[in-house]
């Protein structure tokens, strides 16, 4: 037995927000990339991982305000 499925369709504005969500976290990345030394500090370790945790949270929330 098939059951039909319906799917939203995904629209532009969901894409464009995913877009700058991933554009986000490449920037976030730029916390923990050594430029002079190869060892990294603490500090620039936690606020690399504070600064993803309010970008996944964001997109989380925008995700969710969209799809309802």
């Amino acid at each position: 037995m098939t059951t039909l499925i319906k799917h939203k369709r995904v629209e532009f504005s969901e894409l464009f927000y995913d877009l700058v969500f991933v554009f986000a976290i490449s920037k976030a990345t730029a916390l923990i990339h050594p430029l002079h030394s190869v060892v990294l500090s603490w500090d620039s370790l936690l606020d690399f991982f504070i600064s993803v945790m309010v970008i996944i949270n964001s997109w989380m929330i925008q995700t969710i305000y969209t799809n309802r």
